[in-house]
């Protein structure tokens, strides 16, 4: 089932900054092998993501008939999906989306805090 808000459209750095968090908590008390084998799996399944999307956004696009190539004679002349009516539309987020992932990276980077301090103590 497809959620239409999934991923959230938020802040890139925000975005970015998350996938930090992750990667961090993934790392644990892990040795290099088991990380390296971790990240690897990861890589995979965004591969696999990123391989799948490519392949819809060439079919739509056909459909669309937006599927061009910039280096080509008609491109050159001026005939492109990249200037034609695109200056109305805004990249712009949604501030109650940024607050509110702000405020979910600063409690996991305050849960790292408190597990780094519980693993300090019992060592």
């Amino acid at each position: 089932m497809q959620d239409g808000n999934f991923p959230p459209s938020i802040d890139p750095h925000v975005f970015t900054l998350i996938a930090v968090a992750v990667g961090y908590a993934c790392v644990g008390d892990y040795n290099a092998n088991e990380q390296n084998s971790i990240g690897n799996w990861l890589i995979m399944v965004g591969q696999y993501v990123l391989t799948h999307a490519a392949q819809q956004q060439l079919i739509e696009s056909r459909i669309e008939n937006t599927n061009i190539n910039i280096n080509s004679k008609k491109a050159k002349k001026g005939g492109s999906v990249y200037t034609d009516n695109n200056q109305n539309k805004s990249n712009q987020n949604q501030r109650d989306e940024v607050d509110f992932l702000m405020n979910a990276v600063k409690k996991m980077q305050e849960k790292l805090e408190d597990i780094q301090k519980d693993g300090l103590s019992n060592n």
